[in-house]
């Protein structure tokens, strides 16, 4: 089964949408994902998490797919103009990952 998401929105809108009252973050790193791959290494440590559960993120559609995820409770995935916006519900970290 092919899952859809919904179309890329502007990051700064999805922040606001997101922060519901509370701040917005003061900074969301953004990085290609290609150089997480590489080098195993992102702000969230989300390369590291989905190796260590065996799920292959091989592209921003995997990502978004993984976060998804019915049995994925830590992060919520977003379509982004710049590509795919993680949210760690956790602690409230942000981070872009970019083609």
């Amino acid at each position: 089964m092919t899952q859809t998401f919904p179309q890329a929105e502007a990051l700064e809108a999805l922040l606001r949408r997101h922060a519901a009252g509370r701040d917005l973050p003061r900074h969301v790193p953004k990085l290609r994902l290609a150089d997480a791959l590489a080098t195993g290494h992102d702000p969230l440590r989300l390369i590291e998490y989905f190796r260590d559960l065996d799920v292959k993120i091989a592209n921003l559609e995997d990502l978004l797919a993984a976060c998804a995820d019915s049995g994925e409770e830590e992060l919520e995935g977003y379509r982004v103009e710049a590509g795919v916006a993680v949210f760690l519900v956790t602690d409230g970290q942000w981070a872009v990952f970019t083609r």
